[in-house]
């Protein structure tokens, strides 16, 4: 899976941040702005599990079993919210 270069800034403002596991305001947003730049440049399909390889190569340190569930976590998320869009026409 290759990003476009825009997708990929979006994702590396979330993940190169220490509290990108968190559920806080602005971590939240930061990935919410992933989702929607992934929108525009790659559509409404995700393979999760490539996804789900980049992200483990962002984040810093170690990424123990609570980190990998919140990476599926958040994956699920941006699938739902990407179903959603493509449901309602956007």
């Amino acid at each position: 899976m290759k990003l476009s270069s825009e997708t990929e800034k979006k994702l590396d403002a979330w993940a190169k941040v220490d509290t990108w596991h968190t559920n806080h305001k602005l971590d939240m947003d930061r990935w919410y702005d992933f989702v929607n730049q992934y929108q525009k440049d790659h559509c409404y399909s995700v393979d999760e599990a490539a996804l789900r390889e980049i992200i483990e190569k962002k984040v810093e340190g170690n990424v123990n079993d609570l980190l990998k569930e919140e990476i599926r976590t958040r994956i699920s998320l941006a699938c739902n919210i990407l179903d959603f869009l493509n449901r309602i026409g956007r």
